[in-house]
């Protein structure tokens, strides 16, 4: 099933064993290479606690305003998964973040993304043309398979016009009766 991300941002990270709230979602970590969500931060409940992370293998369901892990376990301190630490220091920010073409042009800036709940794995970006090109670009739709590189700062995306859809042209037309 495909999910937005700015569905899971807020969510609560619920343990399905003791039904338990133990959290907020407050960020994620993209593995530019696998293309992939692997771990979600979470804000623990209580007063001063550090961030924790979960890996998104750990999840066990997607639901409204929620994030279900199978238990408390799975929530960890984010040093102690495996290359979590390399990844969070890369930084890889989507949202917000330019896409450019091969050639440079400037796109406009992530708004969103949609990702595979079985695995993780990006599916399509949402491009918004940003504010001054607003009125002459309509927001677009990039696969993943278009995408050449998701760098530091920017998303790179292949050259040829194909590669993307507009939002307008995503949205079939009602039929008449």
């Amino acid at each position: 099933m495909l999910k937005a991300i700015s569905e899971v941002m807020g969510a609560q990270l619920v343990d399905f064993e003791h039904r338990q709230n133990l959290g907020e979602i407050i960020n994620w970590v993209i593995n530019s290479e696998t293309r992939q969500i692997s771990t979600f931060l979470v804000k623990p409940c209580g007063w001063l606690v550090r961030p924790l992370a979960v890996a998104t293998l750990d999840v066990v369901e997607y639901g409204p305003k929620m994030v279900v892990i199978k238990n408390k376990s799975a929530l960890v301190a984010p040093a102690t998964i495996l290359h979590l630490p390399k990844l969070i220091k890369n930084r890889h920010r989507v949202m917000g973040s330019p896409v450019v073409t091969q050639s440079g042009k400037r796109l406009g800036i992530v708004e969103d993304i949609l990702f595979e709940t079985l695995d993780a794995t990006i599916q399509k970006i949402y491009v918004h043309p940003g504010f001054l090109k607003m009125m002459h670009r309509p927001d677009i739709i990039i696969g993943i398979d278009k995408v050449i590189a998701i760098e530091t700062k920017r998303i790179v995306v292949q050259d040829n016009n194909l590669a993307w859809q507009h939002i307008k042209d995503a949205i079939p037309e009602p039929a008449i009766n």
